[in-house]
């Protein structure tokens, strides 16, 4: 069924804020070529600061996701939209290498736990479930189309005023979400659920298989899909430069391709999310997990194809390795017992963006492991996107191809 006018008008409302939230996600990896060069960071250096952003939301996503069971997410999201911003302002002012990049990386991922999260709950309690994978699409393909936003408006305004100005320039995005946030999440929330009487400990999640199934399975999407989107610039760079092009030419281009790669996976979200309304989840999480495992191991191995195939094999690579989240996000709400449903959320996010968090670092490692062996660079690509696929693979073998306990056949 289509979602009343009123509601519509609140999720859009809500994107168009989480949007603005977003616009910091992606400036570092924007520039990541040009700032390697700048602060003669290593691959491995670089995963890490990328990775900088997700260890901050990790640290603070399991108390504020779990906060959510009884303070009103509005509080929350206002808060963390507002930090996102403050801390946006910092790395341009203040980042000067690689040890303070990775510091103020950090303190921004803050602003993040603050507000997906619990926005995410918004979502799945204003929603009921024969609507909910759609409007959880919807929500979370601003995510995705923020990463991509994100790397297009860094590329360029650092290609006109240089990165400092573009970072600057990102981080008015969480202000204007901070506006939207205070117009459209009215006092007093939409809560459904029943509150937990006592304790915040995680025992009454662990005991829910179904949920902890789910879980890891999100875990596994993660890896995949921020070890890509960490190094999906860098590596259009490096298969521009190796045809000829300069750095900077080649940090541009890539910037842009890249942008539309993060770009077309926001598609994939509401209709993914409508079709497991009515067909299921589990199927089509293992289903689009296969798929997407397979997109990574052939991107991997493509560096020297012709940069219009690579681009165009990127694109479809874009579309899978974002279209489970939502059901996946979509099913934890649903298997998730109502009184803990914070505290569940908090789990899903600590367990997936820890993966997350994991891959950029690793992804790097083993292309400075690969260059000190020696090993051409279409190899050392090769095995670093071989990495993200066995990870993602793991989704299916725990979600399998049948609904099972509150995964349920809509």
């Amino acid at each position: 069924m289509t979602p009343a006018p009123a509601d519509l008008r609140w999720l859009g409302a809500l994107c168009l804020a989480e949007l603005g939230t977003m616009l910091v996600w992606s400036n570092f990896a924007a520039v990541l070529p040009l700032l390697q060069t700048e602060w003669r960071l290593s691959n491995t250096e670089a995963g890490v600061i990328f990775a900088a952003y997700q260890v901050g939301y990790i640290l603070a996503v399991a108390i504020l996701s779990t906060l959510t069971d009884w303070v009103e997410p509005r509080r929350i999201y206002l808060a963390g939209a507002l930090w996102a911003g403050l801390s946006g302002l910092a790395f341009p002012l203040w980042a000067q290498g690689g040890a303070s990049a990775l510091l103020l990386r950090t303190l921004a991922g803050i602003g993040l736990a603050g507000t997906y999260m619990p926005g995410m709950r918004l979502v799945a309690e204003r929603f009921d479930a024969s609507r909910r994978g759609f409007a959880m699409g919807c929500y979370i393909a601003t995510f995705t189309l923020g990463t991509s936003v994100s790397l297009l408006l860094t590329s360029w305004a650092n290609a006109r005023w240089g990165w400092r100005a573009a970072f600057a320039l990102t981080a008015v995005g969480p202000f204007l979400a901070t506006a939207v946030a205070s117009v459209t999440l009215k006092p007093g929330g939409v809560s459904r659920v029943a509150r937990p009487e006592r304790g915040v400990g995680l025992a009454p999640v662990l005991r829910n298989g179904s949920a902890l199934r789910l879980i890891v399975a999100y875990g596994a999407h993660t890896w995949e899909l921020m070890g890509m989107r960490g190094w999906i610039v860098p590596f259009f760079a490096a298969s521009l430069t190796a045809s000829g092009a300069s750095l900077a030419l080649a940090t541009q281009k890539a910037g842009l391709a890249g942008s539309a790669v993060l770009a077309i996976g926001a598609v994939s979200h509401p209709i993914a999310g409508l079709f497991s309304d009515r067909w299921g989840r589990a199927r089509l999480i293992s289903v689009i997990m296969l798929v997407s495992g397979a997109c990574s191991l052939t991107l991997g191995w493509a560096l020297q194809w012709p940069f219009g195939a690579l681009v165009t094999l990127a694109l479809f690579y874009g579309i899978m390795v974002t279209a489970d989240s939502a059901i996946l996000s979509t099913s934890i709400t649903e298997s998730a017992e109502p009184a803990y449903l914070g505290r569940t959320m908090a789990l899903q996010s600590t367990v997936g963006f820890s993966s997350g968090a994991l891959a950029p670092a690793v992804f790097g490692a083993v292309l400075d492991l690969a260059a000190k062996l020696g090993r051409p660079a279409a190899e050392t690509w090769g095995w670093a996107f071989t990495l993200l696929a066995a990870g993602v693979l793991v989704g299916p073998l725990v979600v399998g191809f049948k609904e099972r306990g509150s995964v349920v056949h809509r």
